[in-house]
């Protein structure tokens, strides 16, 4: 056998076992909720008193198992990728490193900032801010790379339309920065809402890989993949979310990547799940303060057709080749009903999210979460030592002593 035959049937083998650990995977998560909901509800109606200590129990399973899955998934796809015969793996190389090398940063950065959170919020923040730039390096290499990439390829994509693509792009970037200026104003330096936001990270990418069926170029229906990302949302406000959502579609590229063009890549991967953020707003402003579930709803309904429209431009103007209608017209009709998919992942995720709603639970501590955050802090949280500021008099409560009123 030849190189190329060996690494062949090499490929369909790990393709093989990826489809079966996927099916695996499926009906191992569905146990696993179903498991937890029967015996979150016996322990709330017979042991109530330990429904806490369940619920934390009940997360630290979640997010290990979150975090297995994502390792085992992450080692397949590689292996698969690797082994693909039509694959340049020089070419592969400039998409894959650069992407891997800034998800690094990134989580290396969130760790920096849980330690630095031990010693004050002034740390917090410096370290928050060298990690954005560095993120940001790696952004614009990752671009640059890309773009490099394009060059090679480009004669196999004959009727890209780069006019179009950056347009696209752009109209994109600008609408997910208005949605992020809409969201509240909030500090960010808070341990919680980094944690939580790396358990969404990862709980999103590990579904994402437990699909029901996957394309033939590219997408795939997922078991509620971009539930946790909602839900982080409207727990801790669109700006929050934005950001978060932007780390998790960046992330995305690396499990199953279908990249031509730096402006593709936008549309497909980092913005189209970007634009998810944009599912808490309507909580956030309390248009629909005594319908949570409505609010939940119409926010990830407006962000998923946001999405749909992201993966639309992607294959009207960079994939009309492989249509083969010969014309942006047919590409567009093409493309409208090719990504009707993240339809089906919409309905699977709402469908979820609405279910967790209906507990009363649930929805008191999203609403706590959104006071907490909400909330300004008091002169007195900010200074606890007020005798040493200028103008301000300390209140001090005096203490009886009992050696003292025995000697009266």
């Amino acid at each position: 056998m030849t190189e190329k035959e060996v690494k062949k049937a090499i490929y369909s083998k790990v393709k093989d076992l990826i489809d079966g650990t996927s099916m695996t995977a499926l009906y191992l998560t569905i146990g696993l909720v179903v498991a937890i909901v029967v015996i979150g509800l016996l322990i709330f109606k017979f042991k109530r008193d330990k429904f806490e200590t369940f619920k934390k129990c009940a997360i630290g399973v979640v997010v290990g198992y979150a975090v297995a899955l994502t390792v085992v998934f992450a080692y397949l796809v590689s292996e698969k990728n690797m082994s693909n015969p039509s694959v340049d793996m020089d070419m592969y190389a400039v998409l894959f490193y650069p992407i891997l090398a800034t998800i690094l940063v990134i989580v290396a950065g969130a760790i920096a900032m849980l330690v630095a959170s031990v010693f004050s919020k002034k740390a917090m923040k410096v370290t928050g801010f060298v990690t954005l730039a560095l993120t940001a390096g790696g952004f614009v290499a990752i671009m640059v790379e890309m773009s490099k990439y394009y060059k090679a390829v480009a004669d196999w994509y004959p009727d890209t339309n780069l006019t179009g693509l950056i347009v696209s792009a752009v109209v994109f970037i600008v609408l997910t920065a208005v949605v992020y200026l809409l969201g509240d104003k909030r500090s960010f330096n808070d341990t919680k809402s980094l944690v939580y936001g790396a358990v969404a990270i990862a709980l999103a990418y590990a579904l994402s890989y437990v699909k029901f069926f996957r394309m033939p170029q590219g997408g795939s229906v997922t078991f509620a993949s971009m539930l946790p990302l909602l839900i982080y949302s409207c727990m801790f406000g669109t700006r929050r979310g934005t950001l978060v959502c932007l780390i998790y579609g960046t992330l995305q590229a690396m499990q199953d990547p279908w990249i031509i063009h730096p402006m593709q890549f936008l549309l497909d991967y980092t913005l189209a799940y970007g634009i998810l953020g944009v599912s808490g707003l309507f909580m956030e402003k309390g248009l629909f303060k005594n319908k949570k579930i409505f609010a939940f709803l119409t926010g990830g309904v407006l962000a998923v057709f946001l999405r749909y429209a992201c993966h639309v431009c992607s294959g009207v103007f960079a994939f009309a080749d492989l249509t083969e209608y010969g014309s942006y017209t047919g590409a567009l009709v093409y493309s409208l009903t090719y990504n009707t998919t993240v339809f089906v992942d919409m309905v699977i995720a709402l469908a979820a999210g609405s279910t967790l709603f209906l507990s009363k639970s649930f929805s008191a501590q999203m609403q706590r979460s959104a006071d907490d955050q909400k909330a300004e802090p008091l002169p007195y949280d900010e200074h606890h030592d007020h005798g040493d500021e200028e103008g301000i008099t300390p209140f001090i409560v005096p203490i009886e002593n009992k050696e003292d009123k025995s000697e009266e």
